[in-house]
Order: C-alpha cells, then structure tokens, then sequence
C-alpha cells in the first residue's frame, strides 16, 4: 500500500516537474523568437549594391528629414523627386524589402498610384 502511494506522489511531482520544465521551455522560445524577430527588423540593406543599394541608402539618410530636397535627387541621380519615388518604390517591390523598411518610406515617400 505504502508503495502505491509512494508511486502516486512521484507521478504528481513528476508532472509537476515536466509542466515547469515546459512554462520554461515556451518562455524560452518567446524570448528567441522575439530577439529574432527584433534582430531582423533592425537589418539594414547593407547587402544591396548597385544603383538599386543607392536609391534604398539615399532615401532612407533622408527619410528622417521629410524626404530628399529636389536638387539632391537630381544631383545624385538626375532625376526629379516624383520620378526618384517611382523608381524607388520599383525597388522596393523588386527587392522585397521588408515591412519595417516599407513603412518608413511610407511615410515620406509617395507610392505612384496604378498606371
């Protein structure tokens, strides 16, 4: 008899044990997940060359300030600011940058509306 309630307590504090150990677990994971998640949105597009790495590099030193003046468009690439915006939101597409990169231009830049 003693043994049955001996076996009872172990497999109470057996589960107690296996449902700590897996709260732990999860909190664990959330952690990781969020650290990932954070990491990938502080990615800058550093990896992106030619003309499509300048054009995402320019707008976003300028989007803090409102957007590019029109003579530094045109200075640096020859194009007027409305023309700068479509060819940036061209890249954007092509590239398929990310959300948080998206919604900063956003915010400064016009996206061109359909055809």
């Amino acid at each position: 008899m003693n043994t049955e309630q001996d076996s009872s307590n172990a497999c109470v504090s057996h589960t107690g044990h296996q449902v700590a150990l897996d709260l732990q677990l999860r909190r664990y994971r959330n952690v990781r997940r969020r650290k990932v998640a954070d990491r990938l949105a502080r990615k800058e597009p550093i990896e992106f060359t030619g003309e499509a790495g300048e054009i995402l590099r320019f707008a976003l030193i300028w989007a803090p300030y409102g957007g590019a003046p029109a003579e530094e468009t045109f200075q640096k690439f020859g194009m007027a600011p409305r023309r700068f915006a479509e060819k940036l939101w061209q890249t954007v597409e092509e590239l398929g940058c990310g959300r948080t990169l998206t919604s900063q231009f956003a915010s400064v830049y016009a996206h061109p509306g359909p055809g």
